[in-house]
């Protein structure tokens, strides 16, 4: 299953029509389709975006998706603790908790996993793309 990649090219009416071909062995061949595979590239995308130097990214395995769709529910469940602590009251979260320090540093701990989850869920979700002019690589 392909992905569909984001053209960056700078006009919407520009297609790619022209060829270019490098010789290679089979396993070469093999080798490079593979990676392309992996960042859910055709061939031709990913050596072109390698050829502006952009490092596609390997999109995840079924497994990895799973665990990713676990972490996803863990993020969830912070998120709506949360919020029930947050809707209680001082003297109802002193009785759970007996300690306000403790629980507004519980709090603030919640609030910042959540957050690096879902950043980190954004950022897995990005597509790779085809860059319009090569990168410089330094950075």
């Amino acid at each position: 299953m392909k992905e569909d990649i984001v053209n960056t090219s700078t006009s919407p009416k520009e297609t790619r029509s022209v060829f270019v071909g490098a010789k290679v062995t089979p396993s070469q061949r093999d080798h490079i389709k593979s990676l392309a595979e992996q960042c859910g590239m055709t061939v031709s995308d990913y050596i072109l975006s390698c050829a502006y130097n952009f490092k596609p990214k390997a999109r995840l395995t079924k497994e990895e998706a799973a665990l990713l769709q676990n972490l996803d529910n863990c993020r969830s469940d912070l998120v709506k603790y949360t919020s029930a602590l947050h809707g209680m009251s001082t003297k109802q979260r002193m009785i759970m908790f007996n300690q306000i320090p403790f629980m507004v540093g519980w709090l603030g701990e919640l609030s910042s996993v959540a957050e690096g989850v879902c950043q980190f869920l954004e950022a897995v979700k990005e597509k790779n793309r085809i860059p319009s002019t090569p990168q410089s690589e330094e950075k």
